[in-house]
């Protein structure tokens, strides 16, 4: 088994043109020190994807919430099914000490800034 531990945060991607914003999602897997794991230059982290970053202007403002969660739900999951296909069937893996073995990586955790 290989832990993996999801993050996100929306950022602005730019301070003078408008609102534009993006929603990255990153990956790294929980068997990596922390201290190693937190550190750019280990590069122990990588951008598997973005989510959308929509106002959702064309919903009734009471039902824009409940279509937000859902836009996010459909799009991790078509993110992360590689991930859950993987963790069901397995994957042949070259570890550290150079053998491989079927590895079975599972969602650990998902650190998000959602918000409010």
């Amino acid at each position: 088994m290989a832990p993996v531990i999801l993050s996100s945060d929306k950022m602005a991607l730019s301070m003078f043109s408008g609102d534009k914003k993006a929603w990255p999602v990153y990956l790294t897997i929980g068997n990596i020190l922390k201290d190693i794991r937190r550190r750019v230059s280990a590069h122990a982290t990588i951008l598997i994807g973005y989510l959308p970053v929509s106002k959702l202007e064309c919903f009734h403002k009471k039902t824009r919430s409940v279509a937000g969660h859902r836009l996010f739900h459909y799009a991790m999951s078509l993110l992360l099914r590689p991930l859950v296909d993987a963790g069901r069937k397995g994957k042949a893996m070259v570890c550290a000490d150079g053998l491989v073995r079927q590895v079975h990586p599972i969602l650990a955790a998902y650190v998000a800034d959602f918000p409010e």
